[in-house]
Formats: C-alpha cells, structure tokens, sequence
C-alpha cells in the first residue's frame, strides 16, 4: 500500500543524473499517482532511466487521405474568381454573384483583348 504523498520521477528532466537528467512530480492520492503513472511517470528514478532507455516501438503510421483534386472542368471558386478580377483591375462587392463577376471577367478580357489589338496576351 503505498502512503502518499509520493514523488514520482520521470527521464527526461531538469535535474542532473549520472548521464541523465529526470523530474520530478508529487501525487497527493491514489487518483494522481495513476493519472501520474499512465503519462509515463515512475516510482522510483532507477524505473525512469529503465523506461527511457528502452527502445520505444516507431510510431503507427497514420494514413493520410490523398489530395483529391478538382475535375478540370470544374467551376473556378470564389476565391479564384476574385484573384481574376483583382488581376483585372474589377471591383469586387460582396453582394456580386459569382455570374456577376464571371460576366465583368468576360467583358474586361474582351476589351483587353480588343486593345491590344488581337493579341492573347493571357
């Protein structure tokens, strides 16, 4: 039965060892010190070092769902739209509907493109 408080240690730390460092933690109940134990503290510094030498299992591999990109014939977003129009010198209101602005685009790109005289400068 253990009597509390206790200090519970844990490598590394910020108290020097003998080619280690370790903390320390105090646990006023059972409820702490188990709490305490199951985040990798230990009763005694000998059982800390012992844990941090072990070699630790590498990690799982988590899974990562792959980058899905749009189709190629998928509308632009908002967020494009708005770098278009920015680009072409449009005034973007909150209020404009992405139709909207897709018409002030169309209409700036045929006026450019009648300026200069034909020329895709795209």
């Amino acid at each position: 039965m253990t009597q509390f408080p206790v200090l519970l240690y844990k490598c590394p730390g910020g108290w020097p060892g003998d080619g280690f460092t370790f903390g320390a933690r105090g646990a006023n109940d059972q409820g702490e010190f188990d709490a305490a134990v199951s985040d990798g503290w230990h009763a005694t510094v000998p059982e800390a070092v012992e844990a941090w030498k072990a070699p630790q299992p590498s990690p799982t591999p988590v899974e990562t769902p792959e980058a899905s990109l749009p189709p190629l014939d998928a509308p632009p977003t908002r967020e494009e739209i708005e770098a278009k129009a920015a680009e072409l010198g449009i005034t973007v209101h909150h209020k404009h509907s992405d139709s909207t602005l897709l018409k002030k685009i169309d209409d700036a790109l045929a006026l450019l493109k009648e300026t200069s005289g034909g020329l895709d400068q795209a």
